[in-house]
């Protein structure tokens, strides 16, 4: 029994192996080209974050990395940016059931 592929079996390896290096790295190609996921469906700008923010932030919310009282200082601070009426508004891009 010969030890050693045969020329021709030799050949066919070489080109599925090389088959499968180049499907490999043009998926990796083509997945690099698209944009992420997050950006594709994300409506809210930045600015739109920072407005909600500094509208939170004038109503007594004060973001810090230590926060105690996290959430509940968000959602006083969105009660009081909303006029008191103790109905809160879901965050944005949060989904609702109708």
């Amino acid at each position: 029994m010969n030890p050693f592929l045969g020329r021709q079996a030799s050949r066919t390896f070489a080109r599925v192996v090389a088959a499968s290096v180049l499907t490999v790295a043009s998926a990796h190609l083509v997945q690099a080209q698209q944009p992420a996921a997050t950006s594709q469906n994300s409506t809210t700008t930045r600015s739109a974050k920072k407005a909600e923010l500094k509208k939170l932030e004038q109503n007594g919310y004060q973001p810090s990395a230590t926060d105690q009282q996290y959430p509940q200082d968000v959602q006083n601070a969105e009660k009081k940016a909303n006029g008191a009426t103790g109905a809160t508004q879901p965050p944005q891009g949060a989904q609702t059931t109708q």
